[in-house]
């Protein structure tokens, strides 16, 4: 497509991991119109949100991923889009490329926008079932603590596991009230 530099991105500036991707898919498509003769226009299509995507995490992982050794005791190699990946023990079987050879992604703010946006797409599942969402398709460093933080910081969450407060009613106030002052 065109050459950017994956260490020219500023993927932690946008509040959602959403808004980011749009943002740099769309920095990606101004690019492709003023280097080109063909100019591309209309909405974003789906290999322009990948490609933003693939950029995103090629930048947190160049910034993130660059001891040898730590890769070689990972077995990460890099696909044909350039990310690394990791072999794991379903690397022979039948299961999506994906799950088989996931995507590194060390604990930075992107990823924790990543597991919010994931959070409320599970419609705010808890721990294990965000977890288990999130390693079909990535290999999180942290990912437990960073899964409880988002979920401890949810609103929505914390208002649903909230403990109910008896108030007492009118009635009992009231009875109180009377027995405590015409004694």
């Amino acid at each position: 497509m065109m050459n950017v530099q994956t260490t020219d991105i500023k993927s932690d500036y946008f509040s959602t991991y959403s808004r980011n991707n749009r943002v740099v898919a769309w920095t990606l498509r101004f690019i492709h119109n003023i280097s080109n003769a063909t100019k591309i226009k209309g909405s974003l299509g789906y290999e322009e949100f990948k490609g933003a995507e693939v950029l995103v995490f090629k930048s947190l992982q160049s910034n993130a991923f660059q001891d040898e050794r730590l890769l070689a005791k990972m077995q990460a190699f890099k696909d044909e889009d350039g990310l690394l990946r990791i072999r794991t023990k379903f690397a022979d079987s039948y299961e999506k490329e994906d799950f088989k050879f996931p995507i590194p992604l060390p604990a930075s703010d992107v990823v924790v926008k990543l597991i919010l946006e994931e959070h409320v797409k599970a419609m705010h599942a808890g721990s294990s079932i965000l977890l288990a969402r999130l390693r079909e398709k990535f290999w999180i460093i942290r990912a437990k603590r960073l899964v409880k933080r988002v979920l401890s910081e949810c609103v929505i969450c914390k208002r649903y596991k909230a403990k109910h407060v008896e108030v007492p009613s009118l009635l009992r106030c009231l009875e109180l009230l009377r027995q405590r002052y015409l004694k």
